[in-house]
């Protein structure tokens, strides 16, 4: 089903679902935030930026490869809907270099980004595969849930929806505080070692440097959660340090009173 009839309206329904994903996902980024005490307004109005500008490229993104048509057929713009290699690319350093800006000129942490960073994505592949479901259809390129023969899978969310429900229960289970990159060590870590296995099952019509896309989303992940076991790391040995220089000042301190006492004693 590719469309979406409500009474005249017309609606793409690949545009529908990625948007009320989005829309979901930054619910859900909110609330975590609001978890913690208190409502951490810019962090969710990146969320939001970041949503628009997946959804702009969703719609709009085919015209880096063919922008004649604004020209030649502009009403097709209203139909048409896609992405190409170099929009997707330009999207990905745009929203980089934009992040980064954006998080200066407001003062952002980025350890609490990056969790926050990994509650949106797995609640955007989560919603997206099952609103599919919803609809009674599978979502494209997604894995449908594998059943013993006999056992249809109708009604059933696709494989990798409910890989990131169970990362999301984790997640929130666990209640770690947001900065701590908690969140992001299991999610990116746990998520991409299970899509990195699992896209070895998936034949793949075009590959780049011998991976393909889904691979090389799911490298990505790992490499971003191998970025958060460092940082992590490092936090807990800048905390044991000082730990460490307070006690060897206790121990400087009380040997010369040890000595003015055996002074005394003589």
């Amino acid at each position: 089903m590719n469309v979406l009839q409500i009474g005249n309206i017309t609606i793409n329904w690949e545009l529908f679902v990625s948007f009320a994903s989005f829309l979901i996902a930054v619910f859900i980024i909110s609330l975590r935030s609001r978890m913690e005490g208190q409502a951490l307004r810019h962090y969710t109005d990146w969320a939001l930026t970041v949503a628009l500008l997946f959804i702009l490229n969703e719609k709009l993104g085919f015209l880096w490869d063919s922008p004649s048509i604004i020209w030649q057929q502009p009403r097709t713009l209203l139909y048409l809907n896609g992405t190409s290699a170099n929009g997707n690319m330009l999207l990905l350093l745009g929203i980089a270099v934009w992040t980064t800006i954006y998080v200066r000129k407001h003062k952002l942490s980025y350890t609490i980004l990056f969790d926050l960073l990994a509650h949106g994505i797995f609640t955007w592949v989560a919603a997206y595969g099952w609103l599919y479901t919803l609809n009674g259809s599978n979502a494209p390129g997604f894995t449908p849930l594998p059943l013993p023969s006999g056992f249809p899978a109708h009604g059933l969310p696709p494989a990798e929806t409910l890989a990131c429900l169970i990362l999301l229960v984790g997640m929130w289970m666990r209640r770690c505080p947001l900065g701590t990159l908690a969140d992001a060590e299991l999610g990116f870590l746990a998520g991409g070692s299970i899509g990195m296995l699992g896209s070895y099952f998936k034949p793949y019509e075009s590959l780049w440097l011998g991976l393909g896309y889904e691979q090389w989303l799911c490298a990505a992940m790992l490499a971003a959660g191998y970025v958060a076991v460092r940082r992590r790391e490092q936090g807990k040995q800048g905390a044991a340090e000082p730990t460490e220089s307070v006690e060897l000042a206790n121990l400087t301190e009380q040997a010369p009173e040890a000595d003015e006492a055996d002074h005394l004693k003589g």
